[in-house]
């Protein structure tokens, strides 16, 4: 969602459930708690967010829902600053035996905070749970994967159909969960209480309110600088910047530029960072009107990401064309540039209803843009209706290829591979399904069989091409520029580029 992720460890961007700690100064709808009385040095970081969350749950999660469950749960594999993956983490070695066969291994000694193992047959329950649950959005990527065993209690065997460089970037975006518990409780019953192996533990919620995480005592690796995390959410920006103003929280994520701007002015600490995670608009060619391809280049055509980016966000993004240059700075070889005149003409008179969804105030200006993506295709000869869903319905009926038209969400590439996009959004058997094409089947398995990423580099490319400039299932917008706020005496927050938090340094 990609839908929807990391650097440092991979502490990331939000969803959740509820139960709970004290008061920290935020009400279920945003406002000021009249009986806070300002934080104490032991009370716990109170993080604001833009959403309230939907699943703690990371086997049916979408991976913009990061922030509150990688507090308590690891990926298998940590990545560096520069998005490689290492050997810090829960697997600490990895080697490729055959052509289609991986061999990892698993750190010793590790337990979860219920005292499970979190040993190799932990590791390789938590890759089938992703592979074979029917809601995971991570399927996908996994459905080469034809065998996991783990022959001891350290060693992890993966093997696919046909070869696959990226295994191991793969599992930089899986999160350990605990076999016994996870069976036990079910998807909803861990999302309430979620258990892992990380830095810190579940505390409780207030249902609609409130979650929080407490200092892991029993943490295998560096004890986190702060007691713990409050995270609430305020849908509205002006509440956001407002409650970071008045220091009713300690951080206050995704401000627009706006909120950003008159932060900084008054006197506020604001980081901005460029990311990875990039707004799409997916045509679904299955459906009318966009089965017919004259249609899907005239959408194209008509849509203008650089007035998007100059009008709604006074330049505070990035105009990107290109649907799989995943990392920050790259270009794709070729694009589709605004031309609103041939849109005109590809409609001709009497234009289509097309409908636009889009997941309400979960992206920085959403209504805005999806107005601004609107606007352009009426003045092709499009009629325009719009649909506003919560993020975790729009999903579920991304899933299920129940969204006709356009749908605007983010592509979030947790994993800085090309084939994060292409398996997650292109392949027939995806998560949107948006673009069947047996070419494209084709070019994702020939360059999953390369031997590494720059030797896929010009497959992708022609998988770019054929997707966005040729059969114009997607439209790529711009990359968003995230920026956060921090209360005064507050440091150590670490934002990564693909969305991701690590909150063990932070402290006030």
């Amino acid at each position: 969602m990609m839908i929807m992720k990391s650097s440092h460890s991979r502490r990331t961007l939000a969803l959740a459930t509820a139960l709970a700690v004290a008061s920290i100064g935020v009400t279920a709808c945003g406002g000021p708690d009249p009986a806070d009385s300002g934080p104490s040095s032991s009370a716990p970081i109170r993080a604001l967010l833009a959403a309230q969350p939907a699943t703690l749950d990371p086997i049916v999660g979408a991976r913009s829902a990061q922030i509150v469950w990688a507090t308590m749960l690891e990926p298998l594999i940590n990545t560096d600053a520069d998005l490689a993956p290492t050997d810090t983490g829960l697997l600490t070695n990895w080697t490729r035996t055959d052509a289609t066969t991986w061999t990892f291994t698993v750190r010793p000694d590790i337990s979860f905070s219920n005292g499970e193992k979190a040993d190799a047959a932990a590791v390789a329950n938590t890759i089938t749970l992703t592979r074979d649950t029917a809601a995971s959005p991570l399927k996908s990527y996994f459905g080469n994967v034809t065998s996991i065993e783990a022959p001891d209690a350290g060693t992890v065997v993966v093997q696919t159909k046909t070869p696959q460089y990226n295994i191991p970037d793969l599992l930089t975006t899986v999160y350990l969960v605990p076999p016994k518990y996870y069976q036990e409780k079910g998807s909803e019953g861990f999302a309430a209480a979620p258990v892992g192996t990380g830095p810190y533990v579940w505390a409780g919620a207030n249902a609609g309110r409130d979650i929080s995480v407490k200092r892991n005592p029993d943490y295998w690796g560096a004890a986190p600088a702060n007691e713990g995390i409050t995270f609430t959410w305020a849908n509205e920006a002006a509440q956001r910047l407002a409650l970071i103003q008045s220091k009713s929280v300690d951080i206050s994520f995704d401000l627009p530029p706006a909120q950003a701007t008159a932060a900084r002015s008054a006197g506020v600490e604001v980081v901005s960072t460029e990311t990875a995670m990039k707004i799409i608009a997916f045509l679904d060619s299955t459906k009318a009107p966009f089965d017919d391809p004259k249609l899907r280049e005239a959408a194209a055509l008509a849509i203008d990401r650089d007035a998007i980016v100059k009008g709604i966000f006074d330049g505070h993004a990035v105009a990107d064309a290109g649907l799989l240059n995943v990392r920050p700075g790259q270009q794709p070889a070729q694009q589709v540039t605004a031309n609103p005149a041939r849109a005109k003409e590809l409609v001709g008179g009497g234009g289509p209803t097309v409908q636009i969804t889009y997941p309400a105030a979960q992206y920085t200006n959403i209504e805005e843009v999806a107005q601004a993506v609107g606007g352009s295709l009426e003045q092709a000869g499009f009629t325009v209706k719009y649909e506003s869903l919560d993020y975790g319905t729009l999903v579920k009926r991304i899933i299920g290829r129940q969204v006709p038209g356009i749908s605007i969400f983010a592509g979030v590439p947790n994993v800085a591979v090309p084939d994060y996009f292409v398996s997650g959004f292109m392949k027939t058997q995806s998560l949107t399904g948006n673009c069947p094409d047996p070419r494209l089947d084709a070019l994702a398995q020939e360059a999953l069989q390369q031997d590494d990423a720059e030797r896929a580099a010009p497959i992708y490319d022609q998988l770019n091409t054929i997707g966005v400039v040729e059969k114009h299932c997607y439209v790529p917008l711009y990359r968003q520029v995230f920026n956060y706020a921090t209360a005064p005496g507050v440091s150590g927050v670490v934002f990564g580029p693909l969305n991701t938090v690590d909150f063990t340094k932070t402290t006030r």
